[in-house]
């Protein structure tokens, strides 16, 4: 019971103690408060009375009466230490004692101003050359004093007072603390009787009792003792008895378990071994049903480019058409299938989350156009950009749901809203809604219409193509990323689809452009009717710094044109019906003809024509509606700078010519294993200016490029004798192989081989059917990047760096143009660059060495910001190749470039130093 009375003495002694401690400091602080402050009193009161008594020999000039003073104040008061008499000129009169000591423990000086209110000057005869003293506040002030008293005395009675109370103190807790173990020894002996019996009682001895020897509480507690151990005593038989019935039931009850158990074993083996089977089923049949199909649609591109009649067009749309739909079934099949077995690998790499959505919306922009429908996005400004999540499966679930407002809506807009709801350091819950004024859906289907396979009635009577997938794909994506999918809706209103995603913030939040200060007090009047759109177009606006004015018709600002008010960039939107009212095409002549600051029209058309005719009206520029944030800006600054090289995002568009003549002349190998894909890859390719060799197999490619050098290959993944990547790790050692661009071809979407195929010596990569306009586009930024990435199995011996673009360490006539035409802020962004380059490029390699990817990438996106801000080509290009090997976590590449990135950072300092 060595615990109990522990605590009982704990319980007596801590209030005491604490009491005690309290008291005795309190007391011991009052007193010392107040030796001290009869100190300074008495200090300061000594002072007070010897400027008095001072005051008739400083004005009779007898330095023999001062001394007489100080002397007998001195006497008078041991403690005194010295004094100083000092006249109204500051000079000393008198000096007498030690000289003033430092205290470091309290003040001991003391100081006292030798004044009168009488009139003096008959009187005033000492140093007569002197002026006499001028009165302040009405008094006559002859000089100071000042004296110092030792404070050896008043520390001796705080050391004594000190002594004292720690010996009361200590009596008075001694005394408690015989008074604790007197009462801990009264109460813990009972208890450790209980105790004691408590334990053979335990240990199984039902005999056992405790003698009832006390009274009150503690005398109850051993009498409830004694009656326990009676009741467990009569228990304890009872219980051995049940005890035995219930091990012979437990024990038939475990073979019947174990039985179970090898059933249940049995069944799950079988149920992983059939979703094995429908894995590699469903890889399958995308890889057969993609390979023929990569053929119709292909073939069906190049009979497009035929001489067709009318007839032949529309039989031809209807098969583009129905496979097109086909490959959208497929693709959700997949979608579903991996849902459903949880083998959905969400992936966690850095986007822009206005760049997906805007991305997102302008495929489906056509769409609505065709309907004359309002599309608009609204992304609130307070909205992170750079993200951290799976940027494909984001932008599925918004094409789902806008696709299904645009396709069940006749007339009016379909919305989409991104907002923040909730968020912290690292993550954020993001509320994007879709909302519409189409037929709306009852109550009743509302809960159903998010099953695999079921559209609902209304949908079912509005639109035969689907399959009832998309919403339902949407809701467990959704669910994936930790958030949930809502619906609103009444029929003949609209609908409104709402959903939450939790998803990770990049700690870095800079934009790789900022064009905010480029247009920084620029007046822009923006001209929408409608509502939605405009807040829309208003919330874009104010992130370039502009001053906006806004308008609602045509005919107000037309007015304000009239009354000789002009912006400096004037911005008209039109949407699709008003477009085909002759009165408001009129409407809109009539401001551009008006207005002599430049227009910038949004159409709501994707009809080049329709551009194009808003051009030739007089507008200097005709954007399709909804427009992205980016390509906003470049047209606001080719508009207002005149300028063509502003940075817009990493989607920059080639132009026709470049893409169509990316091939020409190229020598090129084709290996598949499937003739109408070599035939179509062919043809393709030959009709682009390539001259083409054909293989059926892996392995007559290696033996074809080691025989006749290839300016390019595209290598079909999955061949017989020898696959893609065999083949390609071969073609890598072959003489001259590191330099080949190497293409993969798959039909087969499983993540597990687009991983394969990402990780591997390939370049880059399609998936059939190919879109050969796409493939372009890919060549030609392959080109102009040298390499989107090098082999991992690559040495550095390998790694030899390829002659680049002669881009100029600084382009001053862009620096120009993006700071406005302002030299000092071209000059003071270059020198912050070169300020920060060091250190960033230090942070860098450090992150490159510790293959913290991530980071990395960060700190490259960063500075890549930096470098287009203050227009450094060359140092921008390396830091973009640089970025691309560490994207791809390549470590033998990602060290070559980091090297060629640096060296391009050294001569950019030496060129433009740091100050």
């Amino acid at each position: 019971m060595r615990n109990i009375r522990q605590q009982v003495l704990f319980i007596s002694l801590l209030p005491a103690m604490i009491l005690v401690a309290v008291v005795a400091i309190y007391l011991l602080y009052t007193r010392l408060q107040d030796l001290e402050t009869q100190f300074q009193v008495r200090g300061q009161a000594l002072a007070s009375q010897l400027a008095t008594a001072s005051l008739n020999g400083i004005i009779s000039n007898k330095h023999d009466s001062l001394m007489l003073l100080a002397e007998e104040t001195r006497n008078a008061n041991p403690d005194l230490l010295g004094m100083k008499i000092i006249d109204s000129h500051g000079l000393v009169l008198l000096q007498t004692g030690k000289e003033k000591p430092a205290s470091s423990y309290m003040n001991n000086s003391f100081s006292a101003v030798i004044s009168t209110v009488n009139d003096v000057k008959n009187i005033y005869r000492y140093y007569p050359d002197q002026p006499v003293p001028q009165p302040v506040d009405g008094k006559l002030e002859l000089g100071k004093i000042e004296l110092w008293l030792d404070p050896t005395p008043l520390f001796q009675e705080k050391k004594r007072i000190v002594g004292t109370t720690l010996a009361l103190t200590v009596l008075g807790l001694l005394v408690t603390t015989l008074l604790a173990l007197f009462l801990s020894r009264r109460l813990a002996t009972p208890l450790e009787q209980l105790t004691q019996a408590a334990r053979s009682l335990h240990s199984g001895d039902m005999t056992i009792r405790v003698p009832v020897e006390h009274s009150g509480e503690i005398g109850e507690l051993q009498s409830a003792f004694n009656e326990m151990a009676n009741e467990i005593a009569i228990a304890s038989e009872h219980l051995h008895a049940q005890v035995e019935q219930a091990t012979a039931e437990l024990q038939e009850s475990m073979e019947i378990l174990e039985i179970k158990n090898v059933e249940l074993d049995l069944a799950r083996k079988k149920a992983l071994e059939a979703s094995r089977v429908k894995s590699e089923f469903l890889a399958n049949m995308s890889h057969e049903i993609r390979t023929p199909m990569n053929g119709i649609l292909g073939f069906t591109d190049l009979l497009r480019s035929t001489p067709l009649s009318q007839t032949q067009a529309e039989y031809l749309d209807t098969i583009e058409s129905s496979s097109q739909n086909l490959l959208t079934i497929i693709n959700d099949i997949l979608d579903l299938s991996k849902l459903e077995a949880g083998k959905l690998v969400l992936e966690e790499a850095p986007f822009s989350l206005r760049q997906c959505i805007h991305t997102a919306i302008a495929l489906l922009a056509p769409m609505a156009h065709e309907k004359g429908l309002e599309l608009v996005s609204l992304v609130y400004n307070d909205v992170p950009d750079n993200l951290l999540g799976d940027s494909t499966r984001v932008a599925q679930i918004l094409t789902n749901l806008v696709n299904n407002a645009i396709k069940f809506t006749d007339e009016g807009e379909v919305v989409l809203r991104t907002m923040v709801e909730a968020e912290d350091d690292e993550t954020l819950t993001l509320s994007i809604s879709v909302t519409d004024t189409g037929v709306g859906i009852p109550v009743d289907e509302q809960a159903e219409i998010f099953s695999a396979f079921s559209q609902g009635r209304i949908f079912s009577e509005k639109t035969t193509s689907g399959t009832g997938l998309g919403l339902s794909i949407c809701k467990r994506l959704v669910a994936e990323m930790k958030g949930n999918i809502r619906l609103r809706s009444q029929p003949g209103e609209g609908s409104c689809f709402e959903f939450s995603i939790q998803i990770k913030k990049q700690e870095s939040q800079s934009s790789s452009l900022d064009t905010s200060s480029l247009f920084s007090g620029s007046i822009v009047w923006l001209v929408e009717p409608v509502h939605t759109s405009l807040i829309a177009l208003r919330n874009m606006l104010s992130g370039l710094s502009v001053v906006c004015r806004d308008f609602t018709d045509y005919e107000s600002v037309l007015n304000s044109l009239k009354g000789n008010e002009q912006p400096d960039l004037l911005m008209l939107a039109m949407n699709a019906n008003s477009y085909r009212n002759a009165e408001q095409l009129d409407l809109l002549s009539q401001v551009i003809r008006c207005s002599n600051a430049p227009v910038l029209v949004l159409l709501g058309s994707s009809r080049q024509e329709d551009l194009q005719f808003i051009v030739d009206m007089g507008a200097a520029r005709c954007l399709s509606k909804p427009v992205k944030p980016a390509v906003l800006a470049q047209a606001i600054n080719e508009i207002l700078y005149a300028a063509d090289e502003l940075s817009t995002d990493s989607d920059s568009v080639l132009s026709d010519q470049e893409t169509e003549t990316a091939l020409q002349g190229k020598n090129i190998l084709v290996a598949d294993d499937n003739s109408a894909n070599r035939h179509l890859m062919r043809t393709l390719l030959e009709n682009r200016g390539a001259h083409v060799v054909c293989v059926e197999n892996g392995l007559d490619a290696v033996e074809s490029i080691a025989q006749t050098p290839m300016d390019m290959a595209f290598i079909d993944i999955h061949m017989p004798l020898m696959n893609g990547f065999e083949a390609v790790e071969k073609i890598r050692q072959l003489p001259g192989g590191e330099d080949i661009p190497l293409i993969a071809m798959s039909a087969d979407v499983m993540n597990k081989n687009q991983l394969e195929i990402r990780r591997s010596a390939f370049d880059i990569s399609v998936t059939k059917p190919i879109d050969i306009q796409a493939l372009l586009r890919q060549i030609v930024n392959l080109s102009h990047t040298e390499k989107e990435f090098i082999p991992q199995n690559t040495s550095r011996g390998q790694l030899a760096r390829k002659p680049a673009k002669a881009l100029p360490i600084h382009d001053k006539d862009k620096a120009l143009r993006i700071t406005g035409g302002s030299q000092t802020m071209a000059d003071n962004l270059l020198r912050q660059l070169s300020a920060a380059l060091p250190k960033t490029m230090n942070e860098i390699t450090a992150l490159a060495k510790r293959q913290d990817w991530r980071e990395a990438w960060q700190a490259i996106h960063k500075l890549q910001g930096m470098t287009a801000l203050c227009a450094v080509p060359a140092l921008s290009a390396a830091l973009n190749r640089l970025q691309l090997a560490v994207e791809n976590q390549n470590p033998a590449a990602t060290n070559t470039r980091l090297e060629e990135a640096q060296e391009f950072a050294n001569d950019l300092l030496r060129h433009y130093p740091a100050d």
